[in-house]
């Protein structure tokens, strides 16, 4: 299953440092398995206009900046929070239960 999470930049700053995110990405990999592909874009909705099927972990604070079309898609939002603690339990947990259906 492929895993896109997606940043964004407000206000000129971004919202999870690079490094940040890139120990979040490990963490989800790591408990996830061969299984899964997670992988970061930093150009914020470039992944959200791929027709494949995937799974996009997005910043809370951007819903307000998807298109109509973008909300179609499979989100999961996450918190500047979950990834500075990097708590990935949740996320974990809801992708194995999409992996199943």
């Amino acid at each position: 299953m492929q895993v896109y999470v997606v940043t964004s930049v407000v206000a000129g700053q971004e919202t999870v440092t690079t490094k940040e995110i890139q120990g979040f990405i490990s963490a989800l990999s790591e408990q996830l398995g061969t299984d899964y592909t997670v992988t970061l874009d930093t150009d914020y909705g470039k992944t959200l206009a791929k027709t494949d099927e995937a799974v996009y972990l997005v910043y809370f604070g951007s819903q307000a900046n998807l298109s109509t079309a973008q909300r179609q898609k499979m989100i999961i939002y996450y918190s500047a929070e979950d990834v500075e603690n990097c708590q990935v339990g949740r996320f974990v947990d809801m992708l194995k239960q999409l992996k199943q259906k």
